[in-house]
């Protein structure tokens, strides 16, 4: 029996997936959820020449929301 992946917290259902790469059905409702996330943040192929700086960005807001 598998889990009710619309019930699990994005955390969970990531942990999940890493756990069983192999379902599909799984991987199809992190993706779902992370294309509809309004918040997500999207980079163009050119930007990984920017990947360090983007990174550095990154963990800037994370530290600011964690304070």
């Amino acid at each position: 029996m598998k889990p009710d992946f619309t019930a699990m917290s994005g955390a969970e259902l990531r942990a999940y997936v890493l756990q069983h790469r192999n379902d599909t059905e799984a991987i199809h409702a992190l993706i779902d959820r992370l294309v509809a996330d309004p918040n997500a943040t999207t980079y163009a192929p050119e930007d990984a020449d920017r990947f360090s700086e983007i990174h550095a960005e990154s963990q800037s807001r994370h530290r600011e929301q964690a304070s």
